[in-house]
Parts: structure tokens; sequence; C-alpha cells
């Protein structure tokens, strides 16, 4: 279908310890609104989509005219809590060509979105990082208040780390 746009993020999952990459897929396309999100999502993340229309709405971009499609893979993986909120926004920016998908490549993005685009700390940002590193990626995006313990990982693993207060920070990296 003309005028549909595919942009991926990615993300890190944890099942206990474990850290799993997770690719967040998102398809964008004109016509009644709507935001959905597949790939064995617990209720938090199928809840991230309100938290993300919200906050881009705080950076001016209206998702009105969009019928959106997140696809969390792989999709046999559960994927549990507010740590998705980040990549399913950057990859929503991408498919809407708010920001260039290749500045997406190879970085991690880990954090929770306010209704203001504010972005909160998530747990567990030590063993993402490090699952991060190991499975190639060379940046990550992580709230303010994780960047000490993020720092830690970048220190040890060469990850390069960027933090943000909010979505607009994000844009702007």
């Amino acid at each position: 279908e003309v005028g549909r746009m595919l942009a991926t993020a990615h993300t890190i999952a944890l099942l206990g310890l474990v850290p799993h990459p997770v690719r967040v897929e998102m398809q964008s396309g004109r016509g009644t609104a709507s935001f959905d999100v597949v790939g064995l999502p617990e209720a938090t993340v199928r809840e991230s989509r309100v938290r993300v229309r919200a906050a881009l709405g705080q950076l001016g971009i209206a998702l009105h005219s969009h019928s959106l499609v997140a696809n969390l893979a792989p999709a046999d993986l559960r994927k549990v809590g507010s740590c998705f909120d980040l990549a399913i926004a950057a990859a929503t920016l991408a498919a809407v060509s708010a920001i260039e998908e290749e500045h997406l490549a190879g970085t991690v993005l880990l954090g929770e979105l306010s209704l203001t685009g504010a972005i909160r700390p998530v747990r567990g940002v030590l063993p993402r990082l490090l699952g991060a590193r190991a499975s190639g990626f060379v940046r990550a995006i992580v709230a303010r208040d994780n960047g000490a313990e993020a720092a830690a990982v970048a220190a040890c693993e060469g990850l390069e780390v960027l933090v943000a207060d909010d979505l607009a920070d994000v844009v702007a990296h």
C-alpha cells in the first residue's frame, strides 16, 4: 500500500536477569487513528501506546491521521514492563518521518515515558546494557536517573551511553 512507512528501533527485554534484544518494528499508514502493539506484550506494554501518543503530542507530532502497528519481535518472547516506551516512541518518530531511521541503528533505547514526554528510569539497566553490548549494540539512550548505573557499563564495555530527560532530548541525540 502506498504511503506505508516501516521503521525499526531496539530495546532489551529481561527474563529474570537474562537480557534479550527486542526489535520494535513500527508500521505507519494514513487512515483512521489507531495504535496497536503486538508481539506478546503484557498490559503495561500495551498501555505504552497511550503514553507514546501523549508524549509525541507534547512534541507537536499529532498521530490522528496515522494507523500505527508496533510489532515487538521476537513475538514468542514475553514483554513485561514500561521499558519499551522509549523504543516504541523512537520507532514511531521514524515511521512518521519525524526523525531519520538510520540514527536508530546500533542504538538501544531504555525508558518509560510520562504523558508529558519526560523519561522515567527503568529497572535492570545494568543487565540490559550488558546484553546490548554482547549483542553488538554500540550506543544506548537511557533516562538521566539511570545514567550512573549505565555509566558503569559504558566504562567497562565501551558502550556509548547518552542520557535524556525527555523525548525532545532523544530527538536531539
